[in-house]
């Protein structure tokens, strides 16, 4: 009798204990949505890890979703490039992998994005593409400049739009269109490169007129990467001093 009062007491401080430390946890979820996760997967155990500046990573846990051997595999090869871990202090994530924000993926992309240093670079790309703009066809070439921080990219590009009017005496005539854009690029679930998400506004530099553009011309565009070095392009172009609108859809590599 006694060791079963013994047993439960310890069961019911490590419970405390746990509730404790979940209320400390860097991806702290919602009070609805953190009941339910404490009812279906209440914290059963915990890992810790020393780090060599004597910071902690304390990871809480179902046992039934996750063990400590495959966890530590997991971890131990992020946090041994993890230098900017806080010195003295210890962080707690939990996870269940019922929701986004504790599953073990996400859990490791932050401890990277967060405490694995990262060298800002600057990137010169020279991109092509062709562009469906008012009912024609137009194929299109730059050249991009951008800074890439951990979290996001902000750069400025150089594009050319080729339009070729309808042919006049059998003569082929070609248009340049040079657009000076900006453009800001992100992406939220990969620590290596921002390249997944790209919007930007760009402004015609011709002085010129062409078929397609006349005076005052300002575009703004959406980019989504669909692979490595594939984009999908949409976008909106008003010309004649923003009179006329064209919407664009088109293809970019690189």
């Amino acid at each position: 009798m006694k060791r079963s009062i013994q047993l439960s007491l310890m069961a019911l401080l490590c419970a405390i204990q746990f509730e404790i430390l979940a209320q400390e946890v860097e991806n702290q979820l919602p009070k609805n949505t953190q009941n339910w996760m404490d009812e279906d997967w209440p914290i059963t155990d915990s890992l810790a890890f020393e780090l060599p500046n004597q910071g902690k990573l304390l990871i809480l846990f179902n046992a039934e979703e996750h063990n400590p051997e495959d966890l530590t595999l997991k971890f131990k090869p992020i946090l041994k490039k993890a230098t900017d871990f806080p010195e003295f202090k210890t962080i707690t994530y939990r996870l269940a992998e019922a929701f986004p924000q504790t599953s073990l993926d996400r859990v490791l992309l932050n401890i990277e994005k967060n405490y694995v240093p990262y060298a800002d670079r600057l990137e010169l790309t020279f991109p092509v593409g062709l562009d469906y703009t008012g009912g024609y066809f137009t194929p299109q070439i730059g050249f991009r400049s951008k800074i890439s921080w951990r979290k996001f990219d902000i750069g400025a590009s150089i594009t050319n739009s080729v339009f070729f009017p309808e042919k006049i005496e059998n003569k082929v005539s070609v248009n340049h269109n040079w657009f000076l854009n900006a453009e800001f690029s992100w992406e939220l679930f990969n620590p290596k490169s921002n390249n997944k998400n790209m919007i930007g506004v760009g402004y015609l530099l011709n002085e010129e007129k062409s078929q397609l553009f006349d005076q005052t011309t300002i575009k703004a565009f959406y980019r989504r990467q669909v692979s490595q070095v594939i984009s999908i392009q949409v976008g909106l172009v008003g010309t004649n001093n923003l009179n006329t609108f064209y919407p664009t859809i088109g293809v970019r590599f690189w």
